[in-house]
C-alpha cells in the first residue's frame, strides 16, 4: 500500500476543502480548519495515486481561482 497525504496552509483552506469534498473516495481522508486543509489517501499503484494527486491539485486550483475571481467582482 502506498500513502500520501497533502497540506495547504492558508485563509480560504476551508472553503477549498467545502470544494473538493465530492472528491472523496472511500480510501481518502479530508481535515479541514479556518487555516489548513490535510488529506491523506492510499492506493495500491503508484500511477492510480499519482492521478489522484494530479485530480485534487487541479480542483483545489479551480476552486482558488473561482474564489479569487469572485473577488475581484
Amino acid at each position: 500500500m502506498i500513502r500520501a497525504r497533502l497540506v495547504f496552509w492558508g485563509e480560504e483552506a476551508g472553503i477549498a476543502a467545502r470544494a473538493i469534498e465530492p472528491d472523496n473516495l472511500p480510501n481518502m481522508s479530508l481535515v479541514a480548519d479556518v487555516d489548513h486543509l490535510s488529506l491523506s489517501f492510499s492506493n495500491e499503484k503508484i500511477g492510480t495515486l499519482l492521478s489522484t494527486v494530479d485530480d485534487l491539485l487541479m480542483n483545489i486550483k479551480i476552486a482558488e481561482e473561482t474564489l479569487t475571481s469572485s473577488e475581484d467582482r
